[in-house]
């Protein structure tokens, strides 16, 4: 394989540098011995907007072991303007960026709580994301399956993981803060979780099952996902750090995780629970399971897509026909022939893939309005940016991945690399 150089990532907007301080003293106040003296790792961190950052602090002379206490200071304003802190333990913090850069020299500090004369401040540069923002992608172009970071216009590339397994199936978390995804490597995969900056990767299932399919709640705090933990798939929650895990499905059939609601409340799946697949519902702590497709129909469905307001449910039946029902399994239409739903941000329109030939087409979300975007076949993975206007997807032949307007218009190789490129994902711009 030719080796390419990879661009260096273009630093978009301003950047702001949280400044270090700590107290000097050789001796505890009286002569007592020791003066107590802080650290905190890591010392300097570079985050996005709306990025975050784990923290600890050591404290040393400290017989109490009082540890410290957290803040940030050199920022005027609320959450929103300068960021918050959460997870907060005498040793511990994550700080989470604002989705602008923040105004003024802030820091984050530690402060030793047996001495509050004595503290410490992390150095942070925090970087605006890009106006057209950034997709995230898998590549072999380093010899092995890696996730990269590009701009949206292609430029900035960045390598965020570092490791032999497979990367399957990214999906950002609803803040643009963090990537989900699965590693495969010999017989088990495994959920991991890292930071839009490629920092704070974390192995979240661990375990010798298959998990695989990662899904974010609305709210980020949670992750659903498949796993084969039991001999057979079932679905599976857990908290966004990997505690808390909970079998929701517990059915000795194969259950498929679909996707949650946008108001977080019910999880939508397709299962072989009846002998043919079918569309399910429950609620997001496993009760309530209710199918939704019908239970006499030997047609398979699967592939559960809630549109952005949570009223319908998108699903591909008969292999290739899409269609499209109320959220409680009321008023079943089909739209047309082809896979893979994907609605537009405000919901009103429905952009798909063929099958056979994989072109990506677009329609109403009534079915009307069918309009044919490529030509050029073996396309994969079509993508909404998150405000409506492009759409990103991965072609086969070539390896590459291209964006389009979303009329078809002004189509762009994005990775124009020698290696194979696919699988990309639209960062949420945040709430």
């Amino acid at each position: 394989m030719t080796e390419r150089r990879i661009p260096s990532r273009s630093l978009i907007g301003a950047s702001l540098v949280l400044l270090a301080a700590c107290g000097s003293d050789s001796t505890a106040p009286g002569g007592g011995g020791p003066a107590i003296s802080v650290a905190v790792v890591p010392a300097t961190a570079s985050l996005l907007t709306s990025g975050s950052q784990d923290f600890t602090a050591m404290v040393t002379n400290d017989p109490s072991n009082r540890g410290v206490t957290w803040s940030i200071t050199g920022c005027s304003g609320g959450p929103g303007v300068c960021g918050s802190l959460s997870k907060l333990t005498s040793t511990r913090a994550t700080y989470a960026a604002p989705a602008t850069v923040p105004p003024g020299t802030l820091g984050v500090t530690a402060t030793s709580v047996s001495d509050n004369s004595k503290s410490v401040t992390a150095r942070v540069a925090i970087t605006a994301i890009a106006a057209d923002g950034q997709i995230a992608f898998i590549s072999d172009r380093d010899g092995s399956s890696q996730i990269y970071l590009m701009n949206a216009d292609g430029s900035g590339v960045t390598r965020l993981t570092n490791s032999p397994a497979y990367k399957l199936t990214l999906v950002w978390s609803p803040d643009g803060s963090k990537i989900a995804f699965f590693n495969w490597f010999d017989t088990a995969a495994e959920i991991y979780t890292i930071n839009a900056d490629g920092s704070g990767l974390r192995n979240l299932t661990n375990n010798p099952a298959a998990d695989f399919d990662p899904v974010w709640s609305p709210d980020g705090a949670k992750i659903a996902f498949s796993s084969d933990s039991d001999s057979n798939d079932e679905i599976y929650v857990m908290n966004a750090d990997g505690t808390g895990l909970v079998n929701l499905s517990n059915n000795p059939a194969t259950d498929f995780a679909g996707g949650w609601s946008p108001d977080g409340t019910k999880i939508a799946f397709h299962s072989n629970r009846d002998g043919n697949w079918k569309i399910y519902v429950m609620n997001a702590d496993g009760s309530g399971v209710t199918q939704l497709t019908n239970t006499k129909d030997t047609a398979w469905s699967y592939g559960p897509v809630w549109s952005p307001d949570g009223s319908r449910i998108a699903f591909v039946r008969n292999s290739a026909d899409i269609y499209v029902m109320n959220a409680d399994g009321s008023n079943v239409v089909r739209l047309t022939t082809g896979v893979f739903p994907a609605w537009s941000p405000d919901g009103t329109k429905i952009a798909f893939l063929s099958a056979p030939g994989g072109e990506v087409y677009v329609m109403n979300a009534d079915g009307s309005g069918v309009t044919r975007l490529t030509t050029t076949g073996g396309v994969f993975e079509p993508a909404w940016s998150p405000d409506g206007t492009k759409i990103v997807f991965e072609n086969e032949r070539d390896g590459e991945i291209y964006v389009m307007n979303a009329d078809g218009s002004g189509a762009r190789n994005l990775t124009n690399s020698p290696a194979t490129d696919g699988r990309p994902a639209w960062r949420p711009r945040g709430p």
